[in-house]
C-alpha cells in the first residue's frame, strides 16, 4: 500500500468519528508507517535507486495521517468516566505510545513532551 494513495476517510464504511474506528485507522497507518520503515533499512546499503528514501518518506507519511486518529482516540478515551478509563488503559497506553513514536520519527519534539508525561504517568 502507498502512501500516496490512500485516502482514510473514504477508506472505511461508517463513522470515522467513532472511537473503535479512529483507534483501528491510527494503529493500521502506525503499523504500515513501520513496515514502510522496516523496508527501508533492508535495502542494501549499496542500492542506487533511492529506494530507502522513498520508503522511509512513505513511512513518514503514513505517520503524519496516523496523527489525528490516535488524538481522536486519546481525546475519546479521556473523556470516559473513571470507571471506563480503567477498562480502556491499555487502549490509552497504546495510543500513547504509538503517538510517542510517531513524534519522535517526524522530529515533533514539542508535540512529544506532553505525550512522553502522560505515558511516564502510566508507569
Amino acid at each position: 500500500m502507498e502512501a500516496s494513495k490512500i485516502n482514510p476517510q473514504t477508506s472505511f464504511n461508517g463513522d470515522v468519528d467513532s472511537p473503535e474506528k479512529n483507534y483501528g485507522i491510527g494503529n493500521m497507518l502506525y503499523n504500515n508507517a513501520m513496515d514502510k520503515l522496516i523496508a527501508a533499512n533492508n535495502v542494501p546499503a549499496n542500492d542506487k535507486t533511492g529506494l530507502s528514501n522513498r520508503l522511509k518518506e512513505e513511512g513518514n507519511t503514513f505517520f503524519r495521517l496516523s496523527i489525528p486518529y490516535l488524538k481522536n482516540a486519546i481525546n475519546y478515551y479521556d473523556s470516559l468516566k473513571d470507571s471506563e478509563k480503567l477498562a480502556n488503559r491499555s487502549n490509552t497506553f497504546h495510543c500513547l505510545s504509538a503517538l510517542n513514536t510517531v513524534y519522535v520519527h517526524l522530529g515533533m519534539y514539542e508535540e512529544l513532551k506532553p505525550i512522553k508525561t502522560r505515558i511516564e504517568e502510566f508507569q
